[in-house]
């Protein structure tokens, strides 16, 4: 009797276990991948007091890097790029010299930067996926090319006269007016496309707005500059 009742309890409990419900289940993995594309840069500066200076609305330029996305729930997760992208500017500056004289410098300075943006990624759907994130990023400034024309226009005729003299030269760091950090906000959305099991093809548009100064306050009336840019992204992705 006293094995039959032991017998008995113990189907009771394993059908109690079997009839209760499983705990949802999280997904719970990693996506690393590999993105690049094109890039729009505004150099953004006061230019009230530079009425012999222009500078470009945008200047584009190229980004690549590498990405990795923890995932604890399907629709939330936390990524991390690391990229190279550049925050390039075309500046135009004429110094007049007399009434029929002046030096007019066109200038395009390539800046390749490293970002490092960390954010809060949210996703939407099952095969085709739309994302939206946002968060920081710290970086620091790595090199500097310049490259452009400066010529000097003497007008003898309605024509003018004008001799041109090109320049193509990396342009040194200067640790007294260069502030060679980086940070500010970063946002975006785009679209992903899984294509095979876990690898997945990816299109999204990258807003960076830099929050610090690309120069030390090495003077007075400075004028503060900023690199607001704007990325254009593909990339593939593997979810393990």
């Amino acid at each position: 009797m006293l094995l039959l009742s032991v017998v008995a309890m113990a189907g009771g409990a394993q059908a109690q276990t079997d009839s209760a419900p499983a705990a949802p289940a999280r997904a719970t993995h990693w996506t690393l991948g590999l993105l690049g594309g094109l890039d729009r840069n505004y150099h953004q500066i006061d230019m009230s007091y530079m009425k012999d200076m222009k500078y470009d609305k945008f200047t584009d330029g190229f980004t690549y890097g590498i990405s990795a996305t923890y995932n604890p729930w399907k629709w939330i997760g936390l990524r991390l790029d690391m990229v190279l992208i550049g925050k390039n500017y075309h500046m135009d500056h004429v110094t007049v010299l007399s009434s029929t004289s002046q030096i007019i410098t066109q200038t395009t300075t390539e800046n390749l930067y490293f970002n490092a943006p960390l954010m809060l990624d949210l996703s939407f759907g099952r095969r085709v996926r739309v994302h939206v994130n946002g968060g920081g990023y710290v970086g620091y400034w790595l090199s500097s090319h310049r490259s452009g024309t400066s010529y000097s226009l003497t007008y003898y005729t309605l024509g003018g006269d004008k001799s041109a003299n090109e320049f193509d030269e990396d342009v040194p760091f200067n640790e007294t007016r260069d502030n060679r950090l980086d940070a500010g906000f970063t946002w975006g959305g785009g679209l992903s496309v899984n294509v095979w099991k876990g690898l997945n093809l990816s299109a999204e548009v990258r807003w960076y707005y830099g929050v610090l100064d690309i120069q030390n306050d090495y003077m007075r009336h400075l004028n503060p500059r900023y690199n607001t840019t704007i990325a254009y992204q593909g990339g593939i992705t593997w979810s393990l």
